[in-house]
């Protein structure tokens, strides 16, 4: 029996060793793969960065920048607007007048 308990006590002391060594080997196999993927990560960081400023950036501001001419194109051109409604109604107003005072000298 003890012969029995020293196999197995060698035996779990081997498999610990081995456990360790393909831990090891399995982390310098690793390692260069790690190393790989915090670059990629990194240069994908800076491709997104190097996009937004680039790309969505600008075109954000091109978008801003033809609502506010937009914006102040309706502006002008409701004051315009206003304006000419304004003068309608003045116009209107002296037609009728002038057409009353054409049809009493015409009655």
């Amino acid at each position: 029996m003890v012969d029995k308990e020293m196999l197995m006590a060698m035996s779990e002391m081997m498999d610990q060793k081995l456990e360790e060594k393909l831990e090891q080997k399995f982390e310098q196999k690793l390692a260069p793969i790690y190393a790989r993927l915090d670059k990629v990560e990194s240069e994908l960081t800076y491709v997104r960065v190097v996009q937004l400023e680039n790309t969505v950036i600008p075109r954000l501001n091109t978008i801003e920048q033809s609502y506010l001419d937009t914006s102040k194109r309706y502006l002008e051109s409701t004051e315009h607007i206003e304006e000419m409604s304004s003068n309608i109604e003045v116009l209107q107003h002296s037609v009728e007048k002038h057409s009353d005072m054409l049809n009493k000298i015409l009655a």
